[in-house]
């Protein structure tokens, strides 16, 4: 069994978890694949040798960069069982030729919650996992999912964390240790992103631009430029990658991404600049986004 699922947040090692609690309740072998927009491709153009397998995929949806492995994709669909699971809007895309495949898609639930139904509906520690993962992807107030949170942000070994979430660890001294540890680093990177923010007017919409050191996840970054009250939130790291969330309920910045090549929902999505970002261009590189997205608006 193989299982390709996010590899940066609760949601997509939740996954992890549960499906290596569902491979070793059957005795099966289960190879953990950590992926996220960028990487997938190169997965699937690796594994599509595979005969035989059941591969899941699961916290990641479609995306413009898998238009170049669809022949790949195809192959590994038409070989093997595969299930993908996910809760992002997939907009308009035609996946007829991929028939072969399960798709298991809901934008009300995260998914490790869809994992959890479709592999392990009666397995307490799983629908716990999903649980906990459902708090942290839809914001919701549960400490304990957001203490893991920084334990995964915090650069804590995703295998080991998957290990002992799987086993029904769901706090431990390792996980205190990384928690505490991790909790300078996220003031240094809010402090970095309060120096590097720009707040533009895009149309008749205002949106926030910060720069991120690898110090705050996206998730993290976007939530403190979410302070800012724009409409739109774009925070912005090194290696051109992309997280965008919003606090206008009537923008859709799922749509904004896809503007890069990206996707993900209308909450909360992701993509990628083929560029590096750094002290030098990166107010430019916030004016470039914003006119796009302002182009996008008045389309």
């Amino acid at each position: 069994m193989h299982c390709i699922a996010h590899k940066k947040d609760l949601d997509g090692l939740g996954s992890h978890a549960i499906l290596r609690r569902y491979a070793l309740a059957e005795g099966e072998e289960i190879v953990h694949h950590f992926a996220d927009y960028d990487s997938l491709p190169e997965l699937v153009r690796e594994l599509s040798g595979l005969e035989g397998e059941t591969v899941v995929i699961a916290d990641l949806g479609w995306n413009s960069r898998l238009e170049g492995v669809l022949e790949e994709l195809r192959r590994l669909c038409s070989a093997n069982e595969v299930v993908w699971v996910d809760h992002h809007d997939w907009g308009e895309v035609e996946l007829g030729e991929l028939a072969e495949a399960e798709f298991v898609h809901s934008m009300e639930k995260c998914a490790a919650e869809l994992v959890q139904e479709r592999f392990m509906p009666g397995d307490e520690v799983s629908r716990r996992i999903a649980e906990l993962a459902h708090a942290h992807d839809f914001r919701e107030d549960n400490e304990l999912a957001w203490k893991l949170y920084d334990v995964i942000s915090s650069g804590y070994d995703r295998m080991r964390f998957v290990e002992k979430l799987s086993a029904g660890t769901f706090w431990c001294e390792e996980f205190e240790r990384a928690y505490r540890n991790y909790q300078e680093a996220k003031r240094k990177g809010r402090r970095y992103l309060d120096e590097h923010t720009m707040v533009l007017r895009v149309g008749d919409r205002t949106c926030a631009f910060a720069l991120s050191e690898k110090y705050l996840s996206s998730t993290l970054a976007c939530m403190h430029l979410q302070r800012t009250g724009a409409d739109i939130v774009v925070v912005v790291y090194p290696d051109g990658k992309l997280s965008f969330r919003r606090n206008s309920d009537s923008v859709d910045v799922g749509r904004i991404a896809k503007l890069f090549g990206g996707g993900g929902r209308a909450t909360a999505a992701g993509a990628k600049l083929d560029m590096r970002v750094d002290e030098d261009n990166y107010l430019q590189v916030f004016r470039e986004i914003a006119a796009r997205i302002e182009k996008m608006l008045k389309s």
